[in-house]
């Protein structure tokens, strides 16, 4: 009998174990399945070992949009966001050096978005949220800037989610999804923990507003699916 493995790749098949915090190794073809030279560049939280994000503080951006969409713009005033589907991020995060060269050409960018939802495990949960953070933690350590994604899951009591992002900083939070199919009273309750434990500067806020929402300190920008409908 045939064992077919279905197991999604590992990310980062095409790079080495030498791709350092600072620079790039001639050697890309090499492997480095096990994330190695992103964490070697990062601090870890003692708990449950989530990378430690530094806060961001500059400017606000004008406006977000997804990656995908202004990759070939020259649109300095605009963050880059990934507030899409995981394997649309997938892609990004799997190449991460072509994915720092398009960010390079902005000011600053949002962190990345691996979904938590209600159906996946806890580990799987915990997995994307130290994914979130690796990212954000990695590239702030090469010198880019970058305001936090804070995402979380239904399961807003745990704490592995909040562990690792940064007190008083501008951060990032959508709420798309959470009307149609998600739980929006778990989602209130997850933003008051973010208000409480985190103390945000500010928050840039992907979606429509949840009712009942705290929207003190909140900037809104419409989900980019019903933007371009209208032409842009």
């Amino acid at each position: 009998m045939t064992n077919k493995n279905t197991n999604p790749p590992l990310p980062f098949m095409d790079l080495p174990l030498e791709a350092t915090c600072a620079g790039r190794s001639p050697e890309r073809e090499k492997a480095d399945p096990t994330l190695l030279f992103m964490t070697l560049c990062v601090t870890m939280t003692s708990e449950n070992e989530m990378p430690i994000v530094a806060p961001y503080t500059g400017v606000r951006p004008e406006d977000i949009r997804g990656i995908h969409r202004v990759k070939n713009m020259t649109v300095p005033h605009i963050a880059p966001h990934f507030f899409f589907s995981d394997d649309r991020i997938r892609k990004f995060f799997e190449t991460p050096f072509e994915t720092e060269d398009i960010l390079s050409q902005f000011k600053v960018s949002i962190s990345m978005d691996f979904s938590m939802t209600m159906e996946m495990t806890r580990p799987q949960k915990m997995f994307s949220s130290f994914l979130n953070k690796l990212w954000t933690a990695w590239l702030q350590s090469r010198s880019h800037k970058v305001i936090p994604n804070v995402s979380f899951p239904d399961e807003y009591w745990e704490n592995y989610w909040l562990e690792g992002w940064p007190k008083h900083s501008i951060i990032a939070v959508s709420s798309v999804g959470v009307l149609t199919h998600g739980n929006p009273e778990g989602w209130l309750k997850g933003m008051e923990r973010i208000r409480t434990e985190l103390k945000p500067l500010h928050i840039l806020r992907y979606g429509p507003k949840i009712p009942g929402e705290n929207t003190e300190n909140c900037t809104y920008f419409d989900n980019d699916n019903n933007r371009s409908a209208n032409g842009w």
